[in-house]
């Protein structure tokens, strides 16, 4: 999922009028939220439900979107959902990966 975030991040790293002249990269950051809500519907319950304020919901929502309702899409929700939701999205990620690597350590240590 963190990389599928980075990649999203790097994609739209440049300005809005770059972004929607490039196909490509609209297609690529499409690419990364399907992943992204494919990860979120794989995960666990139980992870899932330890974090309630991460948008597991919203992400899967995203992925059926991009897979089944692309014709729909176009460069300005992509571009609105990579600026505005991605940033977040990558420190919850981040927080949880700690924390779980924790967890993980100190059910190791029991």
């Amino acid at each position: 999922m963190r990389a599928a975030v980075a990649d999203i991040r790097r994609l739209t790293s440049g300005n809005r009028d770059s972004f929607k002249a490039d196909r490509h990269v609209q297609q690529a950051v499409a690419y990364n939220l399907a992943v992204l809500g494919e990860a979120a519907r794989s995960l666990a319950p139980e992870l899932r439900s330890r974090y309630p304020n991460v948008p597991w919901v919203e992400m899967i929502d995203q992925r059926n979107v991009v897979v089944h309702e692309y014709h729909h899409l176009d460069s300005a929700s992509l571009w609105i959902t990579a600026r505005k939701n991605i940033p977040p999205l990558d420190q919850q990620l981040a927080a949880i990966e700690e924390t779980e690597r924790d967890r993980a350590s100190q059910d190791t240590q029991s």
